[in-house]
């Protein structure tokens, strides 16, 4: 049923795929998929959970080698969890991001994504404080904060694969200029 799902949504969009699409591809009865999942909502959250748990165990595993350089550290980490169009679509990743700004399993998914990906995130860069590489005044839950609001705003902004790379690029940049100043070079 998720399969289906998730193809129909990447197909159509998550809005045009109705419940009784995805039950009719599955070969199921529309009973039997709300059985499952009581709304359609609920069948995104639970893809969207399921994909995003590969991601958050990619940046566990990350978190054990990242280079020793505070903005690379950083970066390596936020391309792990840009990994996420290795799963759904650009289109789809739009409408995740719609969706999950009003209460409900996908705001509920998208508050849980952001919490562990803001983990990681201080996370490598108290690593970077301890090791003396970044200055102990760096308020790393901020710094953070402002990293990962960035990685949102990024996912807004993209559309297609074709100016992924750019952007992600851009997305380095701004990292080094929220660490500037903090980043010891000495």
């Amino acid at each position: 049923m998720l399969d289906v799902a998730k193809q129909l949504f990447i197909e159509r969009g998550y809005s045009s795929t109705t419940m009784e699409d995805i039950a009719d591809q599955a070969g199921f009865g529309v009973a039997t998929l709300y059985n499952y999942f009581r709304t359609k909502e609920g069948i995104f959250a639970t893809m969207a959970r399921e994909d995003m748990t590969v991601l958050e165990r990619a940046g566990e595993q990350a978190l054990s080698r990242l280079p020793d350089d505070p903005v690379d550290a950083v970066y390596a980490l936020l391309q792990v969890y840009n990994r996420v169009y290795e799963f759904i679509s650009y289109g789809l990743m739009q409408d995740f991001l719609v969706q999950s700004k009003s209460a409900g399993p996908l705001h509920e998914v998208s508050v849980w994504v952001l919490g562990w990906q803001h983990n990681q995130v201080v996370r490598a860069l108290g690593q970077r404080q301890n090791s003396g590489a970044v200055s102990p005044e760096l308020d790393c839950e901020l710094a953070a904060k402002i990293v990962i609001d960035l990685l949102v705003r990024h996912n807004q902004r993209v559309a297609d694969p074709s100016s992924e790379e750019g952007e992600l690029g851009h997305l380095r940049h701004s990292t080094a200029l929220i660490l500037k100043g903090w980043v010891r070079t000495d």
